[in-house]
């Protein structure tokens, strides 16, 4: 008999990552425009699920977070929930940051990683070349300036803000023409399962809209193996990282060519009921 979840949809997690320590308090107003940005996310849920809420519920439930933080964790053990297995914290914001997946290849080219001015001002150089600085925990496009001409002070001062806490991934800003999505889940063991590629529909800043799946002449047969490449790839450097659990990658198609991986996001996603062939009851840790 598959166990019926309890969920939390902590869409704001990499918020709290970002933290890498606890004290993160979600302010109301992102939290409400996140609920109501995030309503698709309620598809995840399967036929017996429900949400947390302040109605009680009953123990026998299994609980399940968007991402399992320890804010998330923490909610399900006080409604008497006792959560799924999970990966700890500190593998959370490894997996999650942007760090890790620029290193696992398959980004723009000239992306870099910098942690200083210097090296930001040489990679920026003379300001005749547009580049996007992201830092290494958002989502939606949270936590990015477009760097078009010399920085200003206003941007150097975000800039520095962002040293204080981390670094940047520095990439050429590039104009997407098609958007597109593979999504998998990691048992402990290591094994995985990809999905089907999605068509994803989202602004010039990176926040979602909408998702479908894609038609299979979409993609060029070498965007769609680069694509399944790098799926399989992160899904074993996950499982090495000691992350188990959904997954998914978004890539995209430019005027230069083809950026198989231009985000990982380890946790689930808007997509994933779309793009994953199963519901996700079934997906039993």
């Amino acid at each position: 008999m598959m166990p019926r979840y309890a969920w939390v949809f902590n869409l704001d997690a990499e918020l709290e990552l970002s933290r890498g320590r606890p004290g993160y308090v979600p302010q109301r107003k992102l939290v409400a425009q996140l609920a109501e940005h995030g309503r698709s996310s309620r598809r995840l849920l399967g036929p017996s699920d429900v949400e947390l809420g302040p109605a009680p519920l009953p123990s026998t439930l299994v609980g399940r977070a968007w991402c399992p933080t320890p804010l998330a964790l923490a909610a399900l053990r006080r409604a008497g929930i006792e959560p799924e297995p999970h990966p700890d914290a500190a593998t959370l914001r490894r997996v999650n940051h942007r760090e890790f997946a620029h290193r696992l290849g398959g980004g723009l080219p000239e992306q870099a990683y910098s942690t200083t001015t210097s090296e930001l001002r040489a990679l920026l150089g003379d300001g005749r070349r547009h580049w996007l600085l992201k830092r290494p925990l958002g989502f939606a496009g949270r936590g990015q300036l477009r760097a078009i001409g010399p920085l200003t002070e206003k941007q150097w001062s975000w800039v520095d803000a962002s040293f204080e806490r981390d670094g940047l991934l520095v990439e050429p800003l590039v104009r997407p023409s098609f958007e597109v999505s593979l999504h998998g889940f990691v048992w402990r063991d290591g094994r995985h399962e990809l999905g089907r590629v999605c068509a994803q529909d989202v602004t010039a800043r990176g926040a979602f809209r909408g998702v479908r799946l894609a038609e299979p002449n979409e993609l060029t047969r070498a965007e769609a193996e680069a694509l399944h490449e790098r799926a399989v790839t992160t899904a074993a450097a996950l499982h090495e990282a000691g992350y188990f659990g959904p997954f998914g990658i978004d890539a995209y198609r430019y005027e230069d060519g083809f950026c198989a991986l231009g985000e990982l996001n380890a946790r689930y996603t808007l997509s994933f009921s779309t793009g994953f062939p199963r519901p996700t009851s079934d997906l039993v840790l």
